[in-house]
């Protein structure tokens, strides 16, 4: 890439907690395109996050303070944050304005018109279009350009009538591990679970301990590793309890770097009913651990294949229990060290090329 002058880029964030996957994968623009010789990007918190100094520090993030102060009053942090964000958008001369929400690309659009801006609007969406919250479509399609983070996404959006000619799929990145998982060596076969408790929201948790049932009548040999915590946690170990199962499951709360404490793993498994792109898939597989998952809207398939683990049609449990017995039989004989190379198509150096050809083609 050959440029003159460098690409100008706002990227525009919405209210976030601080630590969930977004957050990381806005971590990896920050660091990768701090001395970029052809972009220069910026990034706007204009309501702050729920938890502050999250990102890396940068001369290139600017956060609303006064929002930050204000951030569990959602109205005023709101009024405030929109007319910072009018500001920053007067006074920008970006070439481009990616947008991390269907409101911001709403409010964005608006600006520009307002202000006769010329720059082009992208959307950067983080969820299924079927089921994150606030999602408007109408207000999808007044992007000029979107950059899609799974296929499935790019399905979705495509049933919306917005046409692949303005769609790029980047997936999102995947850092490679430097320490192999190996499987476990004992009789037990040794489950993971990493994620937030929803037994019957996103996470699907009870179609897990479903499947977990229908296991545990073909062989009793095994354990699951749960990391995580969510407002569900009660009832979970209930459900475990209930099913008898309580005794095969060790519950290890949240755990801040939870891939550290996993000396020994066979199969890391994902129920979820829907994701964007789930992260937790690749960061196993990127240390050697094979993955049972179901196909949900969006992300596994792009992630899942024949080396490295098993996709299962959602709320099929027959199938779901048979890729687990799979797993405990060894029928496929994964060589951990072989896993993390069916993934290289996410690591940072093939994704951020993948970027940046995407967004001169936007430019």
């Amino acid at each position: 890439m050959s440029r003159k002058e460098k690409i100008k880029v706002l990227v525009v964030l919405p209210f976030l907690s601080g630590e969930g996957g977004t957050e990381t994968v806005v971590n990896e623009w920050i660091s990768h395109f701090e001395n970029s010789s052809y972009f220069e990007v910026t990034f706007l918190l204009p309501q702050g996050s729920l938890r502050d100094n999250w990102y890396i520090p940068s001369s290139r993030v600017k956060v609303f303070k006064l929002d930050q102060a204000f951030k569990n009053v959602h109205s005023l942090r709101n009024i405030l944050g929109g007319i910072w964000l009018a500001f920053q958008i007067l006074k920008t001369s970006a070439d481009e304005v990616i947008c991390l929400s269907t409101k911001l690309i709403f409010e964005v659009s608006a600006l520009k018109k307002i202000f006769r801006k010329s720059f082009k609007v992208v959307s950067w969406i983080h969820f299924s279009l079927h089921h994150g919250q606030d999602i408007n479509l109408d207000d999808l399609r007044k992007a000029d350009f979107h950059l899609a983070i799974s296929s499935g996404i790019q399905d979705q959006m495509n049933e919306a009538e917005i046409s692949s000619k303005k769609i790029s799929i980047i997936n999102n990145p995947i850092s490679r591990a430097n320490e192999i998982i190996p499987k476990s060596t004992g009789d037990r076969t040794r489950f993971v679970y990493v994620g937030r408790i929803f037994v019957d929201g996103q996470k699907n948790l009870r179609e897990l301990v479903s499947g977990l049932i229908e296991l545990h009548k073909y062989s009793q040999q095994w354990t699951l590793d749960v990391f995580g915590d969510g407002p569900d946690m009660d009832k979970f170990q209930e459900l475990l309890t209930q099913e008898e199962l309580l005794d095969h499951v060790i519950l290890h709360g949240w755990v801040k770097q939870p891939f550290k404490k996993i000396t020994h793993a066979d199969c890391l498994v994902l129920t979820s009913k829907y994701e964007g792109f789930p992260m937790v898939l690749g960061e196993a597989i990127s240390r050697g651990i094979p993955v049972v998952s179901s196909d949900c809207p969006t992300g596994p398939a792009d992630i899942v294949n024949k080396n490295n683990g098993y996709l299962y049609k959602p709320g099929d449990i027959s199938m779901l229990a048979r890729e687990l017995v799979s797993i405990v039989n060894d029928n496929k004989k994964f060589n951990h060290n072989n896993l993390p190379q069916t993934i290289s198509n996410f690591y940072p150096s093939s994704y951020f090329h993948r970027l940046e050809e995407s967004l001169v083609d936007v430019y």
